[in-house]
């Protein structure tokens, strides 16, 4: 059997919830593909097999084993918060830039206005 068939296999087995090395109720994810095929951990690399790699995360996800902690899920909103308020504070100074330019420009137009009329 190749080792392909192995991952493959491996996968399956974890899939079913019957795997022969590690225990029941394990997570697929590709270290314990491995482990279960009788590899090191790590031993998948996304560059020698993405196809395993996909089908592995699909497994996964079906198996609903990809939904985050709460620990994590706060940490993400943390993030993606921090990220929204540097933007934000971003286009504030962007926007008040802008309007100085306008009001300076405005001025100068009426000052130009005034020397053609006068």
């Amino acid at each position: 059997m190749s080792v392909l068939n192995e991952y493959y296999a491996a996968l399956e087995r974890l899939k079913a919830n019957k795997p022969t090395i590690l225990a029941k109720g394990s997570a697929i994810n590709n270290d314990t593909v491995a482990l279960e095929a009788g590899r090191k951990r790590g031993s998948i690399k996304k560059s020698r097999y993405a196809a395993l790699v996909e089908a592995i995360e699909l497994a996964a996800q079906e198996a609903g084993q990809n939904a985050l902690s709460p620990t994590q899920q706060v940490e993400k909103a943390k993030s993606k918060t921090k990220a929204v308020k540097t933007d934000f504070e971003q286009l504030r100074d962007d926007y008040e830039k802008l309007l100085e330019k306008c009001s300076s420009l405005l001025l100068e137009n009426f000052e130009l206005r005034q020397k053609i009329d006068s």
